[in-house]
């Protein structure tokens, strides 16, 4: 009856749920006093685990509880604003064309003033939080306790596995692995490791989180570059083809390759190319929406 139990106790779920509230003011703390790109990534981080826990578990959440969700989705999606900024400040220092020298600093000090904006709002948002969101998380965890003696289909790592297989056999060949899609695969693998990281500890969730590193960071490396990119050819719009433009779409070129190589090798494990079905991405797309 309650086969859940034999691979992961309620109980851990509510530690957890508790743990990431825990972690969540102390980032909240922080941010109030310096908007750092470490805080940042770990508010959004946090974050993303609370809603892996409460969307594995599934407790009915009453309006106030989520109120409170919907508020920290908000405040994720804003963290992420300046954490994709962080990222690209960064990627500029990956640009070693001496000519492009200029243009460099130019675009560096663009990102650099929309990354004051976003934090400037991040921390007003972080200022009117409604603080009864902790007690409101508590709650939930409470609710938590109540799913223990319900069943789940399978265990978190049963259910990234098969969600994974699912994944790989309506994947399209490499050759046809278009950017739209490739975002929809980024968003969903981020999901499911979250999802692993539910499970407890044991040999098959240490090997799967080292399968889905890999490949994630080849993807998010691949995004960053496509947002760099998007930002400079507005920056740049009238010199289309200037030499930091060119070097940009280069470096992004040979991102997406390595992304899509990344995303192939990982299918590869989980489905044979013969059992592939080059249908539409419906389970793409449903990993991928609530994000």
């Amino acid at each position: 009856m309650l086969e859940l139990l034999k691979v992961l106790p309620m109980t851990l779920l509510q530690k957890r749920i508790r743990a990431l509230s825990t972690d969540l003011q102390k980032s909240v703390a922080r941010l109030e006093r310096d908007v750092t790109a470490r805080d940042v990534h770990r508010l959004r981080t946090t974050i993303r685990r609370l809603e892996s826990v409460i969307g594995f578990t599934n407790p009915d959440v009453g309006k106030k509880q989520q109120k409170a969700l919907d508020k920290l989705e908000k405040l994720r999606k804003r963290a992420g604003r300046v954490r994709d900024l962080d990222i690209q400040i960064g990627l500029m220092a990956a640009i070693a064309n001496g000519s492009t020298a200029s243009d460099r600093r130019a675009m560096t000090d663009l990102l650099k003033a929309r990354r004051q904006r976003q934090a400037t709002r991040l921390v007003g948002e972080l200022r009117e939080l409604d603080h009864r969101i902790f007690p409101r998380l508590e709650k939930i965890s409470e609710q938590i306790e109540g799913l223990f003696h319900q069943t789940k289909e399978s265990s978190p790592l049963e259910q990234s596995r098969s969600q994974l297989v699912e994944m790989a056999r309506r994947a399209p060949a490499r050759q046809s692995l278009k950017a739209a899609r490739l975002h929809e695969m980024r968003i969903s693998l981020k999901r499911i490791r979250y999802t692993v990281e539910l499970a407890q500890e044991s040999e098959g969730k240490k090997e799967l989180l080292e399968e889905l590193k890999p490949v994630q960071d080849a993807i998010g490396d691949w995004h960053d570059w496509e947002t760099l990119v998007a930002t400079a050819e507005k920056q740049f719009r009238g010199r289309l083809n200037c030499p930091l433009l060119v070097e940009m779409r280069a470096l992004y070129s040979d991102r997406f390759s390595s992304a899509t190589s990344a995303v192939t090798r990982l299918f590869e494990k989980f489905v044979s190319p013969e059992r592939r079905k080059p249908s539409t991405p419906a389970v793409v797309a449903d990993l991928a929406r609530p994000a």
